[in-house]
């Protein structure tokens, strides 16, 4: 009898925390576009972190005056939307190719390429090469 009393309590109890799950519109904005979070019932605070986690986190907490309210990301990434034990996780797109992301990948691309152009050049060259003297080192 007890472990039926005991399964009853855990599914009222996980039909209870079900109830404050957020409904987030649109599922993946960009940064600069306002962004409506839905709870189930009406909440006194909700916290907002963009890039959880991460060192550079950055946590915002408004108020809301009722279940529903607006706001607008500030910055892109991942974006955490909670209150209570209600908990969303969105992606926060940028308007537009980051330019410093683009000058990165030009940069690391001519890095990688020109190495590997000055190797072959080296390596293919005619010209007064160094002769090993197979002497020097011998078999092991």
């Amino acid at each position: 009898m007890r472990p039926l009393l005991l399964c009853a309590l855990l599914v009222v109890a996980a039909g209870a925390a079900a109830q404050d799950i957020v409904s987030v519109t649109p599922d993946s904005p960009t940064r600069g576009e306002v962004v409506t979070v839905t709870f189930s019932e009406p909440v006194d605070s909700v916290t907002v972190v963009y890039r959880p986690g991460a060192v550079t986190a950055v946590t915002e907490v408004m108020t809301p005056e009722s279940a529903t309210f607006r706001f607008t990301p500030e910055r892109a990434g991942v974006v955490s939307v909670s209150s209570g034990g209600a908990s969303q996780s969105l992606s926060v797109r940028y308007l537009g190719v980051p330019v410093a992301g683009l000058v990165v990948m030009i940069l690391a691309g001519l890095i990688l390429f020109g190495g590997a152009a000055i190797s072959m050049r080296a390596l293919l060259a005619d010209g007064d090469r160094i002769e090993i003297d197979p002497t020097l080192f011998p078999d092991t």
